[in-house]
């Protein structure tokens, strides 16, 4: 399995960092997870901290391959909400976190992901958007039925509001889970909080990318998302992931930074 990632988290102009985020590779089967601690609420850091530290650890102590893994991302998930719980009900005195998530399986030549709240995925190809999740908040709610427009999400003053989260509910919620998406070379995969997509849009994010190597482009992503957003910069997590091949025989990372193609044209889905 040859791939790329990178990955950042920063404070942002905030007190304290809710975000946090990991990658975990077993055999041939990769995890990337970005969780966003809901600020306002106490417990913020509690609730992504166990999340990633959840999901990683049930990652890492798996059997490969997975069968199915739709419903191991949905069991990830809903074992994620019962410790963000229990986290909780062992602070002094006891709290009731919660955090928006996004996780991507990738396994073989094939991408699996998930999510709940409005962290984001973003998938493009050569260049360009090919897919990207859809938030679980108001204004999404507002501008599929047709109440808002576009242009007035940016500002709308429900725009922070999100429907769905991991945690403090006593049942676990139900997240949106993507269908097998077959990966082709230099296929790129950006897993990122709200601080992220907020200031920067999807152009400048695949140009930032696309640009640099993949190490260099989440810091100058982070770094252009704080500048835009100042002084009320969010904190700000981004993991990119470049897939080359499932082949073990492919060229090095190296190579593959140097001979990346330039973007061409392509349809968005």
């Amino acid at each position: 399995m040859k791939y790329q990632f990178g990955q950042t988290s920063r404070l942002g102009n905030r007190t304290a960092n809710e975000d946090d985020l990991g990658v975990a590779e077993v055999g041939d089967a990769v995890l990337l997870v970005v969780a966003d601690g809901m600020g306002g609420y106490r417990g913020g850091q509690v609730a992504s901290r166990s999340l990633v530290k959840h999901m990683l650890s049930h990652f890492k102590a798996r059997k490969f391959p997975v069968t199915d893994p739709q419903t191991y991302l949905k069991e990830l998930i809903a074992d994620a909400h019962l410790a963000i719980i229990r986290a909780g009900n062992e602070q002094t005195p006891p709290v009731e976190p919660r955090t928006t998530c996004v996780v991507c399986l990738i396994q073989g030549d094939f991408a699996w992901w998930a999510h709940v709240g409005d962290s984001r995925l973003y998938m493009f190809r050569v260049g360009k958007p090919f897919k990207r999740t859809v938030d679980h908040s108001k204004i999404e709610e507002l501008l599929r039925k047709g109440r808002i427009s576009e242009k007035e999400m940016k500002n709308h003053p429900q725009r922070n509001l999100v429907t769905r989260c991991v945690g403090f509910q006593p049942h676990p919620p139900v997240p949106t889970v993507s269908d097998k998406i077959p990966l082709e070379k230099y296929d790129m995969l950006v897993l990122c909080s709200d601080g992220l997509w907020g200031p920067v849009n999807d152009e400048a994010i695949v140009e930032t990318l696309t640009k640099n190597t993949i190490t260099q482009g989440v810091e100058k992503l982070a770094e252009l998302a704080e500048t835009k957003a100042y002084p009320d910069s969010d904190n700000i997590s981004v993991i990119a992931f470049r897939w080359v091949s499932a082949d073990s025989d492919e060229k090095s990372e190296e190579s593959v930074q140097e001979e990346t193609p330039k973007p061409v044209e392509a349809k968005a889905t």
